[in-house]
């Protein structure tokens, strides 16, 4: 028991370490501009097409998925990291302000960043899951935001974790943290799935 338990925990951190090495490869050669938005597809769709199956995860296979509409999934990519930018810079311009109103202004932009970068996930996870155009996928994930608030804040608290386990510990960010992040939103978003599956039966 004790060993097939080990055997088990040592697959998923392989398979965690093999979608981390494919994206930072694949960030690179986009040059990091061109290369994130693509790469983080890639092992996302990897890790949805094969789970824990870590002898389907083959280097050919992930780079033939990063090429597969590179420019468009940096279009949306794109999308979604500059609204994130310009929330952010307008929250940085708002803390230079020191009036008390401006508490409520801040609220608004940290909500849409949250916002935003929930949407920008979850559209991630239902079009490498499923073959629906962006437009619908963001739909889904705009649906799947204001589902469940308990379960949202849960996702962003998580997320905060993650970020602030990298910043202590840089390594993760190495070795783990990428693949860890995709395995643990796709874990998030099961109910949403099934929800989702069953509307389409």
């Amino acid at each position: 028991m004790i060993g097939q338990t080990a055997q088990n925990v040592f697959i998923k951190v392989y398979v965690i370490f093999l979608m981390t090495i494919y994206f930072w490869i694949f960030t690179v050669a986009g040059l990091v501009v061109l290369g994130i938005g693509p790469s983080l597809r890639a092992v996302t769709e990897m890790f949805m097409d094969n789970q824990w199956q870590y002898q389907n995860y083959h280097l050919k296979d992930a780079w033939h998925q990063f090429k597969t509409n590179f420019w468009q999934i940096n279009l949306h990519a794109w999308l979604f990291l500059g609204i994130l930018a310009l929330l952010a810079y307008n929250l940085y311009l708002s803390t230079q302000i020191k009036e008390a109103w401006i508490l409520i202004i801040q609220f608004v932009i940290i909500f849409a960043i949250a916002m935003a970068f929930s949407l920008g996930i979850f559209t991630l996870l239902i079009r490498s899951r499923y073959d629906v155009s962006f437009v619908n996928a963001l739909k889904l994930a705009t649906a799947q935001f204001f589902s469940n608030f308990s379960r949202l804040l849960l996702f962003l608290i998580m997320t905060i974790a993650l970020i602030m386990a990298a910043a202590k510990w840089p390594g993760i960010i190495l070795f783990l943290a990428p693949g860890a992040y995709i395995v643990f939103a796709n874990w998030f978003s099961r109910k949403w799935y099934k929800q989702i599956d069953n509307f389409l039966s």
